[in-house]
């Protein structure tokens, strides 16, 4: 498993989406990325970069049997056997999507759900460095989990497929379906967290989560590149800023600011 990742941690992230062209303008646009369509032979799959460090990917919608999968953003976790994980993953409840897949020998993934039906994907990085720049401003900070139910209940799955550790968060007082921080297993920072779903909230569902400096300008500027807001901005506890947005094709994300 490459270095830079935990067992466990978010280690890569995509958006699938219909107009490849059009989804890489929107998110250039508003985080400032650079996009590089890899060509035919890998789908016209494109990588977004924030300078000379990989953030993401965009992904097509088309399957390769023809099918259509919806516009949404999938969180990878770093696993050393892929194999082996995607077997865990059955014994635990998990659907496999897409069994696992070598890429051009930079790496090996799946994709599955879990036992409530969030989608979520597994990878194995052999030279591909996976998403740079994690907690940046315009990268990566955060993974977080919409739950139907209990989080912690949830969670588990988590824990005995990925070796995760989940607890109520620090700043959680309520005793029914607390909050919970969710950790690599061998220990260091938190990278998500799991809550109870609002009603009308997607659920289950993983949405992934990028630092910006301003949540309220960046909101402002997707809807001026044809996004859409899907929760007002609001302070939450850290101190932080959140919102959810999604592109012009529906892919649901967060974006957030720290407090000083």
């Amino acid at each position: 498993m490459h270095a830079a990742f935990a067992t466990g941690a978010p280690c890569w992230f995509d958006v699938t989406t219909p107009d490849i062209p059009a989804a890489a303008e929107f998110y250039t646009a508003l985080f400032d990325w650079t996009a590089e369509d890899l060509g035919p032979e890998a789908a016209n799959y494109t990588l977004l970069r924030q300078g000379d460090a990989q953030v993401a990917g965009i992904a097509p919608a088309t399957t390769p049997d023809g099918s259509t999968v919806p516009s949404a953003w999938t969180p990878y976790f770093a696993v050393s056997d892929t194999n082996a994980t995607v077997a865990a993953a059955r014994d635990a409840g998990a659907a496999v999507f897409c069994e696992p897949m070598d890429v051009f020998g930079q790496l090996t993934f799946s994709v599955l759900s879990d036992p409530a039906g969030a989608t979520y994907a597994v990878a194995r990085l052999i030279t591909h460095p996976g998403t740079q720049n994690w907690g940046a401003i315009n990268g990566p900070c955060w993974v977080e989990y919409s739950a139907t139910g209990a989080p912690a209940d949830a969670m588990a799955h988590y824990a005995e497929v990925l070796g995760w550790k989940y607890t109520n968060a620090a700043w959680e007082t309520a005793a029914e379906n607390p909050y919970q921080a969710v950790s690599p297993g061998s220990g260091g920072h938190e990278f998500g967290g799991a809550h109870h779903a609002q009603p009308g909230e997607p659920a289950p569902f993983w949405s992934m989560t990028i630092r910006v400096a301003d949540v309220d300008a960046v909101v402002a500027h997707a809807a001026e590149l044809g996004g859409k807001l899907l929760a007002e901005p609001q302070d939450m506890p850290g101190p932080s800023r959140v919102a959810a947005l999604a592109d012009p094709a529906g892919a649901a994300f967060a974006i957030m600011s720290f407090g000083a």
